[in-house]
């Protein structure tokens, strides 16, 4: 064998390896970038990102497409090493170079070009974007075919019944676009509540009796202007005899409207709205949909016996999903208050973690 021949031959070799290791970088780039990414940088006027989009629009023709080519690619690179073993070293030797040419298309075609193409998905898929494009343009009649030859292949067999994703496979893609930045940490934080939404109850969200404001029906008028005066709420439930006997829903602006002109209120009866009970294992989002659709602002929750557990308003709901909401009558509560003897005081209802958290330990 001459040099000429020899290093023609090397050289065409090399080219194969090249070319799979090209498709084979393009196959992993294309199915792991983001294309939320792609279509941000699309519309910023990067001309690749906008040839990326169009690759990943139609993945399953590059997909055929990549598949065409890595399977010319590698049969040539198998015909050209046999053929030119065969010829200078005999048939003795084709075993040898067959093993080695495996091993060899197999690290540089296959496993080293796709550990990179995961590690730089974004920009290799946006460098191969505009030759992936003319390929699959080229190859698109042969792509076509396959894909019809394929497809009624698969039809004659049942295949699985349709793959549906679980929710903890939600909450990790929801994660990976996070630290990916393609959602910043509220919008993730917003998806995550709304995936949760559907199972959380009333009970885990009410306010308990113990923290309840309510008015009995036969609380004089000036303790009822006082609790009126030192609570924030717009609505306070109303009983008789005992918290677990609730009668109506006293609206406050209604009462102070009385007030101002009658003078005086001696019966709240006729003021109140019928109350809304609840169970405490009714679905917060069932409930939500229920008051929206009923114009009921605060419900009673209940236990099994029929006893108050405390009570939830559409506000304390569409704060478990979009977190707090701030009133204009809101006052803002300090958990953590330092003390002139260098103490501090602090909620007791206040987590541990939040603690340590705004105290900076």
């Amino acid at each position: 064998m001459d040099d000429g021949t020899r290093i023609t031959w090397i050289f065409t070799v090399i080219l194969l390896v090249g070319a799979a290791m090209f498709f084979a970088m393009a196959e992993t780039a294309f199915s792991s970038v983001s294309r939320t990414r792609l279509k941000a940088l699309a519309e910023k006027g990067r001309t690749d990102a906008e040839k990326a989009l169009l690759v990943t629009d139609d993945f399953e023709n590059a997909i055929t497409t990549i598949l065409i080519c890595t399977n010319i690619v590698h049969i040539a690179a198998a015909s050209v090493v046999t053929v030119n073993v065969t010829k200078y070293w005999g048939v003795s030797a084709v075993t040898v170079s067959t093993i080695i040419t495996t091993l060899v298309v197999f690290f540089f075609g296959e496993m080293l070009p796709k550990s990179i193409a995961r590690k730089y998905c974004e920009r290799i898929s946006l460098a191969t974007a505009g030759l992936m494009r003319f390929l699959m343009i080229l190859l698109k009649p042969a792509a076509a075919i396959l894909t019809f030859i394929g497809n009624a292949v698969s039809s004659l067999t049942k295949g699985d019944s349709d793959v549906t994703v679980t929710e903890d496979e939600l909450y990790d893609i929801i994660e990976d676009m996070t630290k990916e930045g393609t959602l910043d940490e509220e919008q993730g934080d917003l998806i995550s509540s709304a995936l949760q939404f559907q199972d959380v109850t009333v009970e885990s969200i009410l306010t308990s009796r113990v923290d309840l404001t309510a008015i009995d029906v036969k609380m004089p008028q000036e303790e009822i202007l006082a609790v009126i005066k030192n609570c924030n709420h717009s609505r306070l439930p109303v009983y008789e005899g005992t918290i677990d006997h609730i009668i109506g829903v006293l609206q406050i602006r209604k009462y102070i409207r009385s007030y101002l002109k009658n003078g005086s209120i001696k019966d709240i009866k006729p003021l109140l709205y019928e109350p809304f009970f609840v169970h405490q294992s009714t679905k917060i989002d069932d409930l939500l949909t229920f008051m929206s659709r009923n114009k009921i602002n605060l419900a009673v929750v209940t236990d099994n016996y029929g006893g108050t557990l405390g009570i939830v308003t559409d506000e304390d709901i569409l704060e478990e999903l979009v977190g707090e909401i701030w009133d204009e009558d809101d006052r803002a509560v300090r958990n953590v208050v330092p003390m002139t003897d260098g103490s501090y005081s602090v909620n007791p209802e206040e987590q541990v973690l939040d603690v340590l958290d705004e105290l900076g330990v």
